[in-house]
């Protein structure tokens, strides 16, 4: 039996805290819903694009806009794919260490999506995902990525 729904709602500087109860709900059997709010909006569409096109930073902006205006549990993938877009920005950059971090942050909310939610393969994105923490050094890996999202938005 899984437990009630969390609130939609949080407090100023509380969003990490609901974001934990939400996945902890989620990993214990909640109900995830398809995901149709977020693959509605018109942010997480533009961020799919720009994320294809490399602008990894503008997809970043987009999918930020996505989560917040997203109810959970769909505002986790959305934040979960701002954080990629920030990772991916960060290794463009050179800076893979912050790139690394945020990936392990990505998978942490991508960790109990169905294998298909707001019509992305998260099961793909996560195999990639953590094919890329085994080598963060390896650029063709991160070109593999923007296939990966390439094909979950067909």
């Amino acid at each position: 039996m899984t437990s009630p729904l969390p609130p939609q709602k949080h407090s100023k500087g509380q969003r990490q805290a609901l974001d934990t109860l939400w996945l902890t709900h989620l990993t214990e059997g909640g109900d995830p819903g398809e995901g149709d709010q977020l693959a509605n909006s018109p942010s997480f569409g533009i961020g799919i694009a720009e994320f294809n096109q490399g602008k990894f930073f503008e997809a970043h902006e987009s999918f930020e806009s996505a989560w917040l205006d997203a109810p959970y549990p769909d505002c986790l993938l959305g934040l979960a794919l701002a954080k990629l877009g920030a990772a991916c920005a960060n290794g463009q950059r050179g800076n893979l260490a912050s790139a690394t971090k945020i990936v392990g942050d990505t998978l942490r909310y991508l960790a109990p999506l169905p294998m298909v939610f707001a019509g992305l393969d998260c099961s793909a994105l996560r195999d990639g995902l953590e094919l890329w923490t085994k080598s963060p050094h390896d650029q063709e890996l991160l070109i593999q990525l923007v296939r990966v999202i390439t094909t979950m938005s067909d």
